[in-house]
Parts: structure tokens; C-alpha cells; sequence
């Protein structure tokens, strides 16, 4: 993955020769990562081996801490499903009545009529460089929402630290797409009468997360 350009000689040289065995070992801000990966990729002091190698060990620990971060949600969401079932048992025990929890509300729109229409703005309001299609789109089931998502929509762009770099993962959105994609999945939201929230992710992919509400 990533990173083309001229390097330094095999034995590397200046940051190269410094860098750690194992680089990015120990860190725990992915954010932190990211910037150590944009700087070795445009970093000439490395050679085209050395460089692969090292993005390749920083891409290794971003993946243990994403598979980390999902570890410890499954298991804090287990543990809130343990602790309520052991408050209801002694609430049964003790002859106390649970509160009643507020209704769901039930959308303004289906959650087909959702996801089209959020396909149809997003490709008619956002200005993109190449050519967009309903087909482009990825929907994706996750239990209590729906996530589209969509490669290359809008305009992109390296950041400063990896101007050179052609093949680079973690382009960022040029404002004025953030700005028409901000419009259009509040727009959506305020039609359907759901929460959506969306998220820009590796590889110029862009994902819209539509939670499920009753009657879906």
C-alpha cells in the first residue's frame, strides 16, 4: 500500500537509520499513526524497501487498534446486557415494577425511501470529479443501523505532508464537498426523521450510518 517516489541508498540514512524496529509499537492514538505514516511515505530518506516496510508495520498496529476498539465495545455492551439483567432479576425478586421506557418513534420515512433518496442527493448536490452512480453505492446491514457508503464522491485531495505522492490512502475532502455532504445528510435527516451522521474513511471512501427505527 502506498507511497511512490525516490528513496535513500538500501542501508538508508537520516531518519531512516533511527527509526525503530518495530515503529508505531506502543502507540495508542491511531491519529498520531496516521501522521507517522504520511511522513515516512513522502520521507526521501528512506529507501522504497525501508518505506514499505515501515507503512506496512503502521498499517498493522492502526488494524489492532481498530479490531482493539471493537473488542472493547462488544465487551462494554455485554457487560451494560449482563448488569441489566441482574438489575430487573432483583427488581422481580423484590417485587418492584420496571419504568416504563418512552415509545420508539416510528420514521417519517421508510428506510428504503431513505437510502434512495440519500443516493439521489448525494450524486445530484455534490460536486464530484468523475462520474457517479446509484450502482456505486454500498449498503450494508449492521443489525440496529443501515451504513451506505460510496467511494470517491466529491473532491479530494493530499494533505500538505504527502503533496508527492500518488498513491496515497488518506486523501482528505476538499471543504466544499464537506460542506454539500453536510447538506444533504441533514436534509435527508430532517425528511426521514432519523439521526444520520456520516464519516470520511480510508481510501477516499465516505459512509452515512442510518439508524433503524420502529416499524424498520
Amino acid at each position: 500500500m502506498g507511497g511512490r517516489g525516490s528513496g535513500g541508498g538500501k542501508g538508508g540514512g537520516g531518519a531512516a537509520s533511527k527509526a525503530p524496529k518495530n515503529i508505531g509499537e506502543g502507540i495508542t492514538d491511531k491519529n498520531e499513526l496516521i501522521r507517522l505514516y504520511n511522513s515516512i511515505s513522502g520521507n526521501p530518506a528512506y529507501s522504497i524497501d525501508q518505506r514499505v516496510r515501515e507503512m506496512e508495520a503502521i498499517r498493522k498496529r492502526i488494524d489492532e487498534l481498530d479490531a482493539q476498539k471493537a473488542a472493547d465495545l462488544k465487551q462494554k455492551r455485554l457487560d451494560a446486557l449482563a448488569k441489566a439483567r441482574a438489575k430487573r432479576a432483583e427488581n422481580l425478586k423484590n417485587g418492584v415494577k420496571p419504568e416504563k421506557k418512552p415509545r420508539t418513534p416510528k420514521a417519517k420515512m421508510s428506510m428504503d425511501s431513505t437510502v434512495s433518496n440519500l443516493k439521489d442527493e448525494l450524486i445530484s448536490k455534490v460536486s464530484t470529479d468523475g462520474y457517479i452512480r446509484r450502482s456505486d453505492f454500498r449498503v450494508e446491514d449492521y443489525g440496529d443501523f443501515i451504513n451506505v457508503s460510496v467511494r470517491s464522491l466529491g473532491k479530494w485531495k493530499n494533505p500538505s505532508d504527502a503533496r508527492g505522492e500518488e498513491d496515497y490512502d488518506w486523501q482528505v475532502l476538499h471543504k466544499s464537498s464537506r460542506a454539500q455532504i453536510d447538506k444533504v445528510v441533514n436534509r435527508i435527516a430532517k425528511k426521514s426523521g432519523r439521526k444520520l451522521s456520516w464519516s470520511q474513511e480510508e481510501k477516499n471512501w465516505i459512509g452515512v450510518d442510518i439508524p433503524k427505527m420502529k416499524g424498520d
